[in-house]
């Protein structure tokens, strides 16, 4: 891999991208300029914007990609004279979730998370569907403990919450998990929300339930054992 190009040129990537892409409701959440060989090439990763969830049209990301690839053979002007060849992806299926527009637009999915234990001195590991997000980046969680290699439920730990508010400052890592059962649909996604909110007075609004509903995050948790 060559070495990456000047900021200038990748912020008028950036800028150039993200008026076309904007026009097809998608929103540009990283972008690359590097040189091989005589060739500059861009990579740029779209997405959908952070108040929506479920996956960016791949008909709208082919046509954003043609257009912007016509505005780049046609004004010399964003990566200078020669060939150039762009590449427009999507993010992947278990992406890794490190901002917190990635957290909002995965409201609803499972995750994987490792978690530091509040001590300084340790980390614990958490599978949770993500429900909520706060203004101030918490994260609304219910545990979901999934099956085992046969199949068989799995049982959450005695004394795990039913639902947890987690600052993202103790987010170590997170994923989004590929899941092979159907999913909550949003009624019940809405209901959980609900259940969450109503534990304990939520003591902020939330930044967006998940599509569809209404509902606040909880910061507190049910002390029963799933």
């Amino acid at each position: 891999m060559g070495a990456i190009t000047s900021e200038q040129t990748i912020g008028r990537v950036q800028d150039a991208a993200s008026q076309i892409l904007s026009r097809h409701d998608l929103v540009l959440e990283d972008a690359a300029v590097h040189e091989r060989q005589g060739t500059t090439e861009v990579t740029l990763v779209v997405d959908l914007p952070e108040d929506r969830t479920g996956s960016a049209d791949l008909d709208a990301v082919a046509e954003a990609s043609r257009e912007i690839s016509e505005l780049l053979d046609e004004d010399e002007s964003i990566l200078g004279p020669g060939p150039s060849l762009l590449e427009v992806t999507t993010p992947g299926a278990e992406r890794t979730l490190t901002q917190p527009r990635h957290f909002r637009r995965s409201r609803g999915r499972l995750l994987t998370t490792t978690l530091a234990d509040g001590t300084g001195t340790g980390e614990k590991s958490l599978r949770a569907r993500l429900l909520a997000v706060a203004e101030d980046g918490s994260l609304t969680l219910h545990p979901e403990p999934g099956v085992d290699d046969r199949g068989r439920p799995r049982k959450l730990p005695a004394g795990t919450p039913e639902f947890l508010t987690v600052p993202l400052s103790d987010v170590v890592s997170a994923r989004v998990e590929v899941e092979f059962t159907p999913p909550p649909d949003q009624a019940q996604l809405d209901e959980l929300a609900a259940r969450a909110a109503a534990a304990v007075p939520a003591r902020q609004a939330d930044h967006a339930a998940p599509e569809g509903g209404t509902t606040r995050p909880s910061s507190a948790a049910d002390d029963s054992e799933r």
